[in-house]
């Protein structure tokens, strides 16, 4: 499993691209939301232009060629913190916390 955080850099957004850019950004998310390789995409409520991805991949050049995908990823318009880690408890009511 892996955590992704991902922040996009101000600085490298083309000006008066933002909204396009976000949309293509929110397309890309929810289609591998939807074929299985996120299980949690959000933003961060304390912190601006930063979110946050689950991921069940099976490896980490695999989750390199969905995160390539993302449209904030040439140029370098994101960081990516990518961090793997074994889920040891997941709580049976986890999906109830969706929007929250």
């Amino acid at each position: 499993m892996f955590i992704i955080t991902e922040t996009l850099k101000a600085d490298k957004i083309p000006a008066g691209k933002e909204e396009e850019l976000f949309k293509q950004h929110a397309a890309w998310f929810t289609r591998h939301f939807e074929e299985g390789d996120f299980l949690l995409v959000g933003p961060y409520t304390d912190r601006k232009m930063a979110g946050i991805m689950l991921s069940p991949v099976a490896s980490r050049e695999a989750l390199e060629d969905v995160l390539r995908e993302d449209v904030y990823y040439a140029d370098g318009m994101a960081e990516y913190e990518v961090r793997s880690f074994t889920a040891a408890k997941i709580a049976a009511n986890f999906a109830d916390f969706a929007g929250k």
